[in-house]
């Protein structure tokens, strides 16, 4: 099998372009998420997450963080561009080990195919993507499917 290359670090940031980032690192899972949190904060119908080592993650410019509480009351810490309010990353609040970056906000997302997705009972119908595995969000393991994910995924390397 011949697997897509792709260069890093990753290039991205806001629509102002007050944020930047750069993600050093190779991403470990792409995933979609239909539950209603995801469709309020995104204004959209779903978020596509690339989930990457927070370490690996530099980012520059006005940002503010702020935390909020889930429906299936997790807290999610959210980090927006202070100038323009784009969303940029998300994570649990007790863990910045890693960070779920917001797909759009990457310059180029092309490669960013989803393995799962989840909260489908929630999702707009017509958004439901065919041929993506779905994951009921009590089943999700972040592990097994960063590992699957990765075993297809292109091959990032630093240029």
């Amino acid at each position: 099998m011949d697997r897509t290359k792709v260069d890093l670090p990753l290039l991205g940031g806001c629509v102002c372009r007050a944020v930047r980032y750069s993600l050093n690192g190779a991403p470990l899972l792409v995933y979609v998420c239909h539950c209603h949190d995801c469709q309020s904060v995104s204004g959209s119908a779903y978020i596509l997450s690339v989930v990457v080592r927070g370490a690996d993650l530099a980012m520059t410019g006005p940002v503010e963080i702020f935390t909020r509480r889930t429906r299936r009351a997790l807290d999610v810490q959210y980090r927006v561009c202070a100038e323009c309010r784009c969303g940029l990353t998300a994570n649990y609040a007790e863990s910045t080990d890693f960070t779920s970056l917001r797909a759009g906000s990457l310059d180029d997302a092309s490669w960013a195919v989803p393995i799962a997705q989840t909260s489908v009972a929630s999702a707009i119908p017509w958004a439901v993507i065919p041929g993506v595995e779905q994951v009921d969000p009590k089943a999700f393991d972040y592990r097994k499917l960063s590992a699957a994910w990765v075993a297809t995924a292109p091959v990032f390397a630093h240029r």
